[in-house]
């Protein structure tokens, strides 16, 4: 397979901000995303979200290096992991929680499929 270039020139790449799927804070927190790029066993992208709570809905396994922003996940096992930028996060398949975005994030994602039980959504 040859190498997949992911290349974001400026904010005309991305997708129009949307609201949350599934928000827990008056605040409802703004997504958009670009540089979907579909590869052998998974998908990768830019995510960018606003401030504001919310469910995780991804059931895939994924990985997610904050490139900008700050926040924390609440894992339902009752883990708290605060982040930062320069911080990568992996949660395994089937990963459930909250997310409490402080400072506006922007990540890029990988999503391993194939290993999850349940529809998919939330990111790219």
């Amino acid at each position: 397979m040859s190498p997949v270039l992911m290349r974001i020139d400026d904010d005309s790449a991305f997708s129009a901000y949307t609201p949350v799927g599934a928000p827990t804070s008056a605040t409802v927190a703004q997504v958009r995303t670009a540089g979907a790029v579909q590869i052998p066993e998974g998908n990768s992208g830019i995510w960018e979200c606003t401030p504001g709570c919310f469910r995780r809905g991804v059931v895939q396994a994924e990985f997610s290096y904050f490139i900008e922003g700050s926040g924390c996940f609440r894992g339902d096992d009752g883990t708290t992991v605060e982040f930062r930028a320069g911080d990568t996060i992996y949660f395994a398949a089937n990963t459930q929680g909250e997310w409490d975005i402080r400072q506006s994030a922007q990540s890029l994602c990988y999503f391993r499929l194939g290993e999850c039980i349940g529809p998919k959504g939330g990111k790219p």
